[in-house]
């Protein structure tokens, strides 16, 4: 025997509905209500669900454009993804304002070390000691890349307005290799 609620369309009490039909008439009446006693005579109407089509189509909206996004997001929340056979160095955000601070993130080979140098378009040094850039100034160094990937890092940013680089030079014999460049906009 399956039991259903006694406000189910398939299961109707004519018994209950004639007693509840009989009990607004009655109110009605004691009331001197008209209108209620003409609406007496009637069957109520069903409650109205909550859940309407606008209610509907703004859920939709957000399941498509802020929840969908977010869990089928390939990234891991860093600004590179490991890469063990091409480097490569990214910032983040690509635009900022003089003077403040912006991230970067290098991803290449493990074996290095390497050095992150803002706009710098060579350097010199030995791999232990102090790496002098020939303009610019020196991020990070020396650098490794422990699983194929650097760890995200805060740096400040230039004071002056333009277009610079964040340069990553890998050392490669006896001199700094040039090896991946990220644009930075300052203004």
């Amino acid at each position: 025997m399956a039991f259903t609620p006694p406000d189910s369309p398939r299961r109707r009490d004519r018994g209950r509905e004639e007693a509840a039909r009989r009990q607004r008439a009655r109110l009605a009446r004691d009331l001197g209500d008209e209108h209620g006693q003409a609406w007496a005579h009637q069957t109520p109407r069903p409650k109205r669900s909550k859940f309407t089509l606008i209610v509907g189509a703004i859920f939709i909206a957000f399941v498509v454009l802020g929840a969908l996004p977010l869990v089928l997001r390939s990234g891991d929340g860093q600004l590179v993804q490991p890469n063990c056979t091409t480097p490569e160095v990214a910032t983040g955000p690509a635009k900022i304002k003089p003077g403040t601070n912006f991230a970067w993130q290098a991803a290449g080979p493990q074996q290095g070390p390497y050095v992150l140098a803002l706009d710098a378009a060579s350097v010199t040094g030995p791999v232990g000691g102090p790496v002098t850039p020939d303009n610019g100034r020196v991020l990070s160094a020396p650098l490794t890349l422990t699983g194929c990937r650097s760890p995200q890092t805060l740096a400040a940013g230039p004071d002056n307005s333009g277009t610079h680089e964040v340069a990553l030079f890998r050392h490669t014999g006896a001199t700094w290799t040039r090896v991946a460049v990220s644009l930075l906009e300052v203004s």
